[in-house]
């Protein structure tokens, strides 16, 4: 599985070539606001036979680039897959930042999918929240998880898919997979923390004044695990995610990010608001 972390070089630093490559860095020498340049780069990638990259903070507002590599199948580490694995840290610094108890805070899930990934965040909360619901459309599906929550813990969660009250009281929501159709058919609390693990969430409701979280960056203790030259033109979490992505089971890659002492930098929530913690 091979990997390039691209960058585009300054105007300045522009030579007869179109790009360099140079072990794992691939640096664009060219101007990518034309369309065939774009091309002649995503053709490069798959000659090379690269199967995934990482792009640098300037690449990433690059959206006609990106579109480039996603409809070529490259894919792009941009946080999300990572996102999942520590949704727990994101929760708890949003509980930070607000001042909340968890043992008062009310919080709801929003699955689709009911994935391992799912069903162990779901288990995991359940033993951190007195008040947990999930939403779904497979019910029947979480009815098993939930009976199962209750024999090993005691612990009850509720299984809802009611658009009218399931959402309604929740003071965050950890929305693990409903994309923006889904979600704004249901009656949100108004003041709800809403935290997107698959980002570009918008909410349609006029009504609706708490914070809608749609990306976040971190901080790794044990830096020499991403370390690589002009590092700091990437994104941390897209250099982490690059370093950690495989098939394993949940607990290992959790296990894998307590071990490189992750943490959350700040949130990013819509219309600019920041959230830092110190």
């Amino acid at each position: 599985m091979k990997t390039f972390y691209i960058e585009k070089m300054d105007k300045h630093g522009f030579t007869l070539l179109k790009f360099k490559i140079k072990n794992d860095n691939f640096k664009i020498c060219t101007n990518l606001e034309k369309e065939k340049n774009i091309r002649k780069v995503v053709k490069k990638l798959i000659k090379c036979d690269v199967q995934n990259v990482v792009l640098s903070r300037k690449l990433c507002e690059n959206k006609e680039f990106i579109n480039s590599l996603n409809s070529n199948n490259i894919k792009i580490f941009n946080g999300r897959w990572l996102e999942k694995y520590i949704s727990f840290e994101l929760l708890d610094y949003i509980i930070r930042q607000n001042s909340i108890k968890k043992e008062e805070i009310e919080i709801a899930i929003t699955t689709n999918e009911i994935t391992d990934i799912s069903i162990e965040i779901i288990k995991e909360l359940a033993k951190q929240y007195k008040r947990l619901t999930v939403v779904t459309n497979h019910i029947e599906k979480l009815k098993k998880i939930e009976k199962e929550i209750y024999e090993k813990n005691g612990i009850l969660i509720v299984v809802s898919n009611n658009q009218k009250k399931s959402l309604a009281r929740a003071k965050i929501i950890l929305n693990i997979d409903f994309n923006k159709d889904v979600l704004n058919k249901y009656k949100l609390n108004e003041n709800a923390i809403i935290i997107n693990l698959e980002g570009n969430m918008k909410i349609f409701s006029k009504r609706f004044n708490g914070i809608n979280i749609n990306d976040y960056e971190i901080e790794v203790g044990r830096e020499e695990t991403i370390w690589r030259e002009n590092m700091q033109k990437f994104k941390t979490k897209d250099l982490l995610e690059a370093n950690l992505y495989m098939k394993d089971t949940f607990q290992h890659i959790r296990n894998k990010i307590a071990k490189n002492k992750v943490s959350i930098k700040e949130v990013f929530g819509i219309n600019g608001k920041i959230f830092y913690y110190d």
